[in-house]
């Protein structure tokens, strides 16, 4: 038979590649937001309203400018879609959420900025990468956050950020609010932990004043946070064992502000009431006995450190368990199989997001091989999706879908219904293409000339579909996988058709789409074909 193999490397997951074909920017959600004319619009409908007037013409050099300004806007014009924001959400999670970087308000401005200037497809995958990463992160903190229940004055937790189809432009902009909302509600609870320090007013009046500004540091640490600061910029203090300098008091005000203003924000309740008290002594000591000043701070200073490691520890434990909870609960993109269930992991998950405490080496193996089967199942589902998407760029014809859905069939329209070319994803992720026809009658089998003439066609569409395979693994390459097929030819494979795949050009029906083991799929709009492709056709290897 005539066939191509090639091994499939995903290289780079593309924001929207869906199993069930449904383009993401068709059906966004109303998210409330009336943002600024970017002027991206108006360029798109430009170009292509250009591109309209002067198809017919010999002006190339405009209509090669008007799809160039269009392939650059792409990627902020399209939305995410469910099966590529799953995998990358899932490929996160085998990560842990230390893997991402700090989210804060400048890092949404930039990004946002970034969405909606002029961008290659490579950038805006990128761009893509970083926001369903940064939502799922900002996700696990809301479910982190709402683990504690609300006090007097705590503004609202908000919605977890829905990254699928949104524009990405849009979904910085909703990044950004949903982190200047979360940092509220992270500074209002800690202000209110400072509220309650164990200082007495009334026991000791004559030194309220003092016990304000203590605490005064920290409200404006806070405060600087809510509004996009670093809370966590200043690192404990280090303990100055054998300096015997004589201290007042306000130098203990100084080193104990400064000590409490740069706690985090999951600071334990008990951490805090120890370090209170070596203040509260330390300020003391000033009159009674200078020469312990110097011991309650440094303790002061060591039980922050310490606490403030384990304070992160566990938050970092809780929100890893809350992402990879999110991603072993979720349902399965539309049009993948169901995914794999892991009771045994969400279990374990289940008592780190309680606890804090991290989870046991086989507790974690548990998770982390949970993890591995749903991530290789969305990574199969995408190269069945991707790949089948680059089938539908490659030209006039009709691609229908057989009933595993892992292989499908492909009818140029210039075969005549006669042949068809076969792909398939074997069970290794191996990449297969093959050219197939009809068997012949046993009316036709004994005519000797209707077997030559077969025969002779046989070989013509052997020929031609060594080019369709070269086109292939680049089409392949703008959906995020790289295959290289090697082509061999021999005899075409006989067999039978997709259900109604040649029948679609009998009754003109080809260009019509409706979902299904059987149906012909509308083709979606081809992404721009980078300038200097990754894989060279065959022919530049000669």
């Amino acid at each position: 038979m005539s066939s191509a193999y090639a091994g499939t490397d995903l290289y780079t997951v593309m924001p929207d590649v869906s199993a069930s074909g449904i383009d993401p920017t068709m059906a966004q959600p109303d998210l409330g937001l009336h943002l600024p004319d970017t002027g991206v619009s108006d360029l798109a409908h430009t170009a292509t309203g250009h591109v309209d007037v002067v198809g017919h013409a010999v002006d190339h050099a405009v209509d090669e400018a008007a799809q160039q300004l269009h392939d650059m806007i792409v990627p902020a014009l399209i939305g995410l879609a469910d099966l590529s924001g799953a995998l990358l959400v899932t490929r996160l999670a085998l990560r842990g959420t230390m893997a991402l970087a700090a989210f804060n308000n400048k890092v949404a401005v930039d990004q946002e900025a970034m969405a909606r200037r002029q961008m290659s497809l490579e950038d805006g995958s990128e761009c893509w990468r970083r926001a369903a990463e940064a939502a799922a992160g900002i996700n696990a903190r809301i479910t982190v956050l709402g683990l504690a229940p609300a006090g007097p004055g705590d503004p609202p937790l908000p919605p977890p950020v829905q990254p699928v189809g949104v524009p990405l432009d849009v979904l910085w902009k909703r990044l950004a609010a949903t982190e200047r909302a979360l940092r509220r509600v992270e500074a209002q609870r800690a202000a209110r932990a400072t509220a309650r320090l164990p200082f007495q007013h009334r026991e000791d009046p004559e030194h309220a004043d003092w016990y304000d500004r203590l605490r005064a540091k920290r409200h404006r640490a806070l405060k600087a946070y809510a509004e996009g600061g670093d809370l966590s910029a200043r690192p404990a203090a280090e303990p100055r064992t054998g300096d015997h300098t004589a201290l007042t008091e306000e130098d203990v005000l100084r080193e104990g502000a400064e000590l409490l203003a740069g706690l985090p924000l999951a600071f334990t309740s008990e951490g805090r009431e120890l370090i209170d008290d070596c203040l509260l002594e330390a300020r003391r000591a000033v009159g009674r006995r200078p020469t312990a000043v110097r011991r309650y701070l440094d303790e002061a200073a060591l039980i922050a450190r310490k606490e403030s490691e384990r304070a992160a520890r566990a938050e970092t434990a809780r929100r890893d368990a809350a992402l990879r909870l999110q991603v072993l609960r979720a349902a399965a993109p539309e049009g993948v199989d169901p995914l794999p269930e892991a009771p045994a992991a969400t279990d374990v998950l289940e008592r780190v997001l309680r606890s804090g405490v991290p989870a046991s080496k086989e507790d974690e193996r548990t998770v982390q091989q949970a993890l591995a089967a749903r991530s290789a199942a969305l990574h199969r589902a995408y190269l069945v999706a991707a790949l089948r998407r680059a089938s539908e760029q490659w030209g006039d014809g009709s691609v229908h879908a057989r009933a595993d859905a892992e292989h499908w069939d492909f009818a140029p329209a210039a075969w005549g219904g006669h042949y068809w070319l076969r792909v398939r994803l074997t069970a290794t992720g191996q990449a297969r293409v093959l050219t197939m026809r009809r068997a012949l009658t046993a009316q036709e089998a004994a005519d000797p000339h209707t077997v030559a003439r077969w025969q002779a066609m046989d070989a013509g569409r052997c020929a031609e579909s060594a080019a369709y395979v070269d086109e292939f693994g680049l089409l392949s390459e703008e959906e995020g996988v790289r295959a290289e097929f090697t082509w061999t030819e021999s005899q075409v494979l006989t067999g039978e058709p997709a259900p109604g795949l040649t029948d679609a050009f009998r009754d003109g029906s080809a260009a019509q789409a409706s979902r299904g083991a059987a149906s012909t799929r509308s083709r979606p709009a081809r992404r721009p074909q980078r300038q200097q492709p990754r894989q060279r056709r065959r022919d530049d290897h000669r």
